[in-house]
Formats: structure tokens, C-alpha cells, sequence
């Protein structure tokens, strides 16, 4: 995918010991803007998502809306002076929340953008239940009801559901 700046030093190394430490130089921001413009090639500007919807950063600057399905919303919100002071006065995320009723799409859309994953721990959490799960001896154990109660948080009340039950004698 991408060449590692280390390896690209490797490959030059023959290059690098002939040459003045201004050619150096150039060599390596020659090969940064390589780089820059490989990544560029798989995240391309005109994709990113932010730059469609920065009217969630700030709704009342006159940018172009992206959003085709709440263009009239956008143009309704932006016109509101009084919103406008409510957006100054609290954060952006707290803006949008207290638009969920006024604005449901709008609202929408800024809270996918604006609330991100915080972690990776019920990933992580559920990988590992799967490793212990998943072993050389159950290999052909159906994983998903037996991960779910693994990475359940609701927890089990075994005792409550055996004591209505009547032991079996032994003979």
C-alpha cells in the first residue's frame, strides 16, 4: 500500500552517500510529496466528509449546504437569530442536542458526525471471548448465542431459575 519512509531511505542509500545534504533534503521532501500524493489517491479531498458538512461546526456561517434531503432546514436554521445566540453560548455538541426536537434531520446527521466510537474496549472484549470460545476442540461451536452471553452485561440469576426446578433422585 504505502512505501515506508525507511524503506524508501534503504533503497536510496547508494543515492544519498554521493550527494550534498541540500540534495538530501530535496530528496526527502521529494519523497514526502510522493507519499502525500499516493495517500491522497485513497482519501481524496472532494470524499471527505467534513468538508460536505462543516455547517455542523458552525450552521449560520453562509457556506455552501451539502445536504441535499435538509437544504431547507439548513437555510431555516442559519436564518434564526435566536439559535444563533443559544449555538454562541454552548458548545457544538450541546447545540445539537437541543435541536433534536426542532430540527430531528439535522440533528441526525450532526450527532453521527460529532459522537464517535470512544474506544474499543467492547471489540476488544468481544475478540476475546471469541478466542476462548473458538478452540481446537469447538471449532464447529456456533459463535454467535455463545458471544452474546459471553459479552453480555446482563447478568445470570442461575440460582433463582434451579431452585424452582425439582432434583432429580438418584436411584
Amino acid at each position: 500500500m504505502f512505501q515506508s519512509y525507511s524503506d524508501c531511505i534503504m533503497e536510496a542509500d547508494d543515492f544519498f552517500s554521493q550527494i550534498s545534504f541540500s540534495d538530501i533534503i530535496a530528496a526527502h521532501l521529494k519523497m514526502l510529496l510522493l507519499l502525500l500524493l499516493s495517500f491522497e489517491k485513497y482519501y481524496p479531498k472532494h470524499e471527505d466528509p467534513w468538508r460536505q458538512n462543516m455547517w455542523i461546526v458552525n450552521p449560520f456561517l453562509n457556506t455552501k449546504r451539502q445536504t441535499a434531503l435538509s437544504h431547507e432546514e439548513t437555510l431555516q436554521l442559519s436564518s434564526d437569530e435566536g439559535l444563533e445566540s443559544t449555538f454562541n453560548s454552548v458548545s457544538n455538541s450541546k447545540f445539537w442536542i437541543k435541536m433534536k426536537y426542532e430540527y430531528p434531520n439535522l440533528h441526525e446527521i450532526a450527532m453521527r458526525f460529532l459522537l464517535c466510537f470512544s474506544t474499543t474496549y467492547h471489540c476488544e472484549t468481544a475478540f476475546s471471548a471469541m478466542t476462548v470460545l473458538k478452540t481446537k476442540q469447538r471449532n464447529c461451536l456456533q459463535l454467535s448465542d455463545c458471544l452474546c452471553l459471553a459479552i453480555t452485561s446482563i447478568h445470570s440469576r442461575i440460582n433463582k431459575l434451579t431452585e424452582r426446578k425439582q432434583q432429580q433422585k438418584s436411584h
